[in-house]
């Protein structure tokens, strides 16, 4: 079973959440502004990246949530650290979705095709 987290809101979320359901892959949904995230889970999400993510992926930096930060803070997101950091203040700022399967970040956002190669 796969594990996805998001806002239900957000449009990219609904179209995963919509693909997955289309192709009758099972998931298990979490909401980032209730509070499910942790430094611990993460730090495991960064840990177990294939390598053509890093944890700069984890950041959206074209939402409003972004857009909204001081330079100041902007700037000064250097490691994975201060990453988790502001994802945890601000969970808004994650890129979405994040989906993982067995503990492993298997893809982050919607891109049909790495759905179509990681997921199946």
């Amino acid at each position: 079973m796969l594990q996805v987290y998001g806002i239900k809101n957000c449009n990219t979320v609904k179209k995963s959440l919509n693909w997955l359901s289309d192709h009758n892959f099972e998931y298990e949904f979490f909401d980032v502004k209730k509070n499910v995230l942790s430094k611990h889970l993460i730090n495991d999400w960064i840990s177990k990246m294939k390598s053509n993510y890093t944890w700069i992926n984890l950041i959206n930096k074209s939402g409003i949530t972004w857009k909204q930060l001081s330079d100041e803070i902007k700037n000064g997101i250097l490691t994975s650290d201060d990453a988790i950091s502001i994802i945890l203040n601000k969970p808004t700022i994650m890129k979405r979705p994040v989906i993982t399967k067995k503990g492993k970040l298997i893809a982050i956002g919607f891109d049909e095709n790495l759905y179509e190669e990681e997921i199946k």
